[in-house]
């Protein structure tokens, strides 16, 4: 056969496969959501979700959903992805559990990070009896008896302020010392890029420096006076991590595959070390009874240590950069903002001491500060929830669409966070004083940290942790941006190329140089 001839028939049977797969299979499954089309068989649109997410969404938004928000399917390596928007749509995959579940996707979330078939029949495929059985010291009754729900139950009683244990003010009280200790220009000269002054790279700065504080609140000194460079292969990880969600193959993913197995290491390393050694000095609750409840179900070496990279991917992830997105808008944004959240925080201070905390989180008295924090929640957030589809299921009105059994759900909130019926004309615009006027169910709107079951345990402790570190670093010291013509210029743009388990980073080559100068306080 010559090469014309292959050629040739190569091309009539990628023809024929793509006339059947989203010309002729359509008009079989008329409630089957609409699909993306493209081009190559199997990969489908995974290059192009590795390269900018965002822009295949909105893709599909735009050629798919339309404004009824009609659901869209994709295809990537193999899986296909329903994507969600309509809010009824989404309240019913918050409703329905049994058919969309989020522990499925968590079991492929624990295999991509590299748990093994054993360590996930320890824990997620446990029989629920035995399960119970194993951790009843906890004394928690869990409903359905699964691995994933002890998890969220753990993390509750250490992150929610409404857990009767109350064990989340002992933890905020260990990150306020650690920030009052450590945001000191002599402290902080270890960042600076230049011998007199203190000169930074903002975003790495603020990633850096507050990715060790949640790391010495959950894992104590020991981790970084063990393995000090964890905090810096972290944030490697935390540019990648998002490959995991859309279950990205190894050989898609290298660097990936590379830092997982770095980190992964580490924290075995860590592990193996005694634990009297480690505990003594650890102030998290959940941490300890976490590592109790794996060895109650004799859950291997290297697999713990992939759970404690999940755990410190959870702790860090998100608060570094909810942080810095405050503080660069405060930074770019016109000076009375950065006067008025300084004048309303100032009671809360005894000279450059913050020993009134509770005074920042007592609605009213910082309104202008709360709102804020909420419109950089609303416009620097991209939190994706996800489902597995366990049997074949027929949504509810509107519409009738059928999404079948072993696909995945994703529903990104971002797109409701620039809903002009809710925010207005200027949605896309950063604009706090809007809060001013919205009614308060526009903050359920808001879904930063995710939402139904998958809604993160820790966005009471990242909200109380920024507000402290805004309000400490606005007090002790004054910002001089190094970088644009005028204010908001070197503003960076947030990459929304990628999905996320919350706030969004920065685009390559974003970051600018800030230089930081004692406050004097009277």
């Amino acid at each position: 056969m010559s090469l014309l001839s292959g050629t040739l028939l190569l091309f009539i049977a990628w023809m024929t496969w793509r006339v059947w797969k989203f010309t002729l299979l359509p008009l079989t499954r008329p409630n089957d959501p609409r699909e993306l089309p493209y081009t190559i068989p199997f990969i489908g649109h995974a290059v192009s979700l590795f390269l900018n997410s965002t822009a295949v969404l909105t893709k599909g938004w735009n050629k798919l959903s339309g404004s009824n928000r009609q659901p869209f399917a994709l295809q990537a390596a193999g899986t296909t992805f329903y994507v969600i928007s309509h809010p009824k749509h989404i309240a019913e995959l918050s409703r329905n559990t049994q058919n969309f579940s989020f522990v499925e996707f968590s079991v492929d979330i624990v295999k991509a990070t590299g748990m093994s078939p054993g360590g996930i029949s320890k824990t997620y495929n446990l029989d629920p009896d035995i399960l119970d059985a194993k951790v009843d010291h906890f004394k928690h009754p869990m409903k359905d008896k699964h691995f994933e729900h002890l998890n969220r139950q753990l993390h509750t009683t250490q992150l929610s302020p409404s857990s009767e244990n109350n064990n989340l003010p002992s933890l905020d009280q260990t990150i306020l010392s650690w920030l009052q200790t450590h945001l000191t220009i002599p402290n902080l000269q270890q960042y600076s890029l230049v011998q007199n002054g203190l000169e930074v790279n903002f975003y790495e700065f603020i990633n850096t420096v507050f990715i060790r504080a949640g790391e010495n609140a959950f894992f104590g000194p020991v981790l970084a006076r063990n393995h000090p460079g964890v905090a810096h292969d972290f944030r490697i990880y935390d540019e990648l991590h998002w490959r995991d969600l859309y279950l990205f193959p190894p050989f898609l993913a290298p660097a990936l595959t590379a830092i997982k197995e770095k980190l992964t290491a580490q924290f075995k390393h860590y592990l193996a070390l005694p634990k009297e050694e480690r505990d003594k000095q650890n102030p998290s609750w959940f941490t300890p009874n976490f590592e109790l409840a794996l060895d109650k179900l004799e859950v291997g070496d290297q697999d713990k240590a992939v759970f404690f990279l999940m755990l410190y991917l959870a702790t860090n992830t998100n608060t570094p950069k909810l942080l810095f997105w405050c503080l660069a808008h405060l930074l770019s944004s016109p000076a009375p903002y950065l006067d008025k959240i300084r004048a309303e925080t100032s009671p809360a201070f005894t000279g450059d001491e913050l020993t009134d905390p509770s005074y920042l989180l007592t609605p009213g008295n910082c309104p202008t500060f709360e709102f804020f924090y909420l419109e950089v929640l609303r416009f620097r957030s991209h939190s994706v929830s996800a489902r597995v589809v366990t049997a074949d299921t027929v949504l509810p009105a509107p519409g009738s669409f059928l999404l079948r059994k072993g696909a995945k759900v994703l529903i990104p909130y971002r797109v409701f966070h620039f809903d002009e019926t809710i925010f207005g004309k200027d949605a896309k615009v950063f604009k706090p004083e809007r809060w001013e006027t919205l009614p308060a169910s526009a903050r359920g709107v808001v879904r930063a940290f995710g939402g139904g079951k998958s809604i993160c345990p820790g966005r009471y402790l990242a909200e109380r942790e920024v507000k402290k570190a805004v309000a400490l670093m606005v007090r002790r010291f004054d910002f001089e941006v190094l970088a644009g013509e005028g204010c908001g210029e070197w503003m960076p743009k947030g990459d929304d190329s990628r999905p996320g388990v919350g706030m969004m980073g920065i685009e390559k080559g974003g970051d600018f140089r800030v230089r930081i100068r004692k406050r004097e306080v009277a």
